[in-house]
């Protein structure tokens, strides 16, 4: 019951993120994300689709100059693509790694409503791919964009369950899901396979709830990965809370 909730919620963060105006968009995403770490099913199918997924090769094939010198936004047609792109964009703008406001005029400027067309082209795929994936439908209610901010805010802390044995696992699911993403920017090598297989470990037995699992992995994921820095600090993380 607790996962349906969970799929439920990242379901309406979605038609919150649609239905949005821009000025509050980043907001939006980041409720967006939090929901998706709150779901390990969404994790894992996520994690699934970034295993296959060549990072770089995707983005510079997605986001292009057309024969005009314009930049625009040609999505993959593979289902597992496009899930995993739109997760690590959505990353990447949270983390502040894309200027939001920059990457939707660029690549969505031609249109008469450039947010709008992000929306349609990115979210709502990638809403329907995982709607589809679990079977769920999602009850979307038109939130007015003066006063869901507060609502949101308390929603947020009631969700929190820092601390707990569950969030633990939660926790080092998402934490996964991220070095997933981070090391999609590595060009492929045995280091970066086993990296990756460790972390796609991590977040298929997190269901299992198994702290001797957990630690081992944690402790193979950060032996293999010395020396991969963009990974560092996540891994010290996931160290310190499985520890």
């Amino acid at each position: 019951m607790a996962e349906n909730n969970n799929i439920q919620n990242f379901l309406i963060a979605c038609d919150d993120l649609i239905s949005c105006k821009f000025l509050v968009a980043e907001y939006k995403i980041t409720k967006l994300l939090k929901e998706i770490a709150n779901s390990s099913e969404i994790c894992s199918l996520i994690g699934e689709c970034l295993q296959s997924y060549n990072r770089d090769r995707e983005f510079a094939r997605t986001f292009i100059q057309d024969g005009h010198g314009q930049f625009v936004c040609v999505m993959p047609n593979e289902e597992f693509k496009i899930v995993a792109l739109v997760f690590c964009t959505l990353a990447d703008i949270d983390n502040k790694k894309i200027d939001f406001t920059d990457f939707i005029k660029r690549f969505f400027g031609r249109e008469e409503n450039p947010f709008q067309a992000f929306i349609e082209t990115m979210i709502i795929p990638f809403k329907k791919l995982i709607k589809e994936a679990f079977g769920y439908e999602s009850n979307l209610q038109e939130n007015s964009d003066g006063d869901d901010a507060e609502s949101e805010d308390e929603f947020e802390e009631d969700d929190e369950e820092e601390g707990s044995e569950f969030d633990k696992f939660e926790s080092s699911q998402k934490i996964a899901v991220q070095i997933l993403s981070e090391l999609e920017e590595y060009r492929e090598n045995r280091q970066i396979e086993d990296l990756k297989n460790i972390a796609t470990s991590i977040i298929k037995t997190a269901n299992l709830r198994d702290e001797v699992i957990l630690k081992a992995l944690t402790v193979s994921l950060k032996t293999v990965g010395k020396g991969v820095k963009s990974i560092k600090f996540l891994v010290n993380e996931l160290y310190d809370l499985v520890f």
